[in-house]
């Protein structure tokens, strides 16, 4: 019989199934839109290693504390079109200037999110920017395994559970391999965002397909982040982060994978070469480093990734920081998000059936106008006080 971890941990990093030699596992959507491991029993021949490569039975390796620093890529055109500060692009270069490859996060053609392999310069945009919801896997890792196999470099970026998965699926480390993991909140329902895709589009433009997506479009500031969704014939929506519906329902934990909420790879120390954020309060501890136009945190955790930063440092405006105080207002990188188990339900209960926006408005109140305003005033407070 396979071996496969409890159902609320699962991560669908899809390790037991890249590891399966007969291909009995496979990744099928459940009730919820999220990809889980089904066995097909009948083929299965009880040889354990999709048990032996699971992140979540198996831990694999963190490397010690790390070194911390906030940077800023010093092209502006390419740090404006990124999610923070742009060091994911000048490690994904130094790779592909290599002949390497490099492995991340990219819409399809009907914007749905998947592992993406990117060979040249020219296609490395699609790899940038945020997408909230969770990437498929399905290859991806016997992909890179035979990469490496053939001595080329490769980068992989992607959650850390995507990361640990990937690592513990390869059994060891590799020269030539860069984990690049993100600073992440947790995963929203691929079947979420598709119904909000869909929902929105018709809203805005009688159900045609968008042309372009920015979930974090810099236009109203790093800080102040917007939904920039674009259509064919001009038609275009811009909310705040604070006013759309998808973003809201993301952050306010209404549809994320129940592992988010027990996640096993939070902390300082992991098994990735560099975690990559977005440096939030930076604007309070760095003051220097902060202008609005996108700072990243970089935790660097290898001795491989220590000789790669200083190779590369002299193409970004770099300041050290200290590890545990930078995540003083990115406490995803700490700790799981907290569950409302009610909420939950009804939200993944009634969204594919109701109004996207009256459904997240009921089950998220907005503050109201007063609360918010004493909010942002005790914020200020705070920051000129330095408490």
């Amino acid at each position: 019989m396979a071996r496969l971890c409890e159902k609320e941990l699962c991560t669908g990093c899809t390790a037991c199934a890249s590891a399966c030699p007969l291909g009995c596992i496979t990744m099928q959507p459940d009730a919820e839109g999220f990809l889980r491991p089904v066995v097909k029993e009948s083929r299965c021949t009880g040889c354990g290693l999709c048990g032996k490569v699971c992140p979540v039975l198996f831990s694999p390796d963190s490397t010690p504390m790390p070194q911390a620093f906030a940077a800023k890529n010093k092209d502006e055109t390419v740090r404006g079109v990124s999610t923070s500060g742009g060091v994911f692009t000048l490690l994904a270069q130094y790779v592909l200037d290599r002949g390497g490859a490099v492995f991340g996060a990219a819409y399809d053609a009907d914007f749905r999110v998947v592992h993406r392999l990117v060979e040249r310069p020219e296609e490395l945009h699609r790899l940038r920017g945020a997408k909230y919801a969770q990437s498929r896997l399905e290859g991806v890792f016997p992909q890179v395994k035979a990469l490496l196999a053939e001595g080329r470099k490769v980068l992989f970026s992607g959650t850390p559970c995507q990361v640990a998965g990937l690592r513990s699926y390869l059994g060891r480390d590799d020269d030539n391999l860069l984990l690049v993991d993100l600073v992440c909140h947790g995963v929203p329902s691929p079947a979420v965002w598709e119904r909000y895709l869909a929902w929105r589009s018709e809203q805005a433009a009688g159900g045609v397909r968008p042309a372009t997506i920015n979930l974090r479009s810099k236009d109203t500031g790093w800080s102040t982040y917007s939904v920039d969704i674009r259509w064919p014939y001009g038609k275009s929506y811009l909310a705040s982060n604070r006013e759309d519906p998808f973003i809201r329902a993301f952050v306010g934990d209404l549809c994320l994978r129940p592992s988010c909420h027990r996640c096993s790879c939070k902390g300082l120390t992991r098994c990735a070469d560099f975690t990559l954020g977005d440096y939030w309060g930076v604007w309070d501890q760095l003051p220097s480093m902060s202008d609005n136009g996108g700072t990243s945190i970089v935790l660097v955790h290898s001795q491989k990734a220590k000789a790669l930063w200083e190779e590369l440092s002299p193409a970004m405006t770099v300041q050290a920081a200290d590890a545990r105080r930078c995540m003083e207002q990115n406490p995803a990188a700490l700790q799981s998000a907290p569950l409302d188990r009610e909420n939950r339900a009804l939200f993944l209960h009634r969204y594919e059936s109701e109004d996207f926006a009256a459904l997240v408005d009921e089950l998220l109140p907005r503050p109201s106008a007063a609360n918010a305003l004493a909010h942002r005033v005790a914020g200020k407070l705070k920051r000129l006080l330095k408490i």
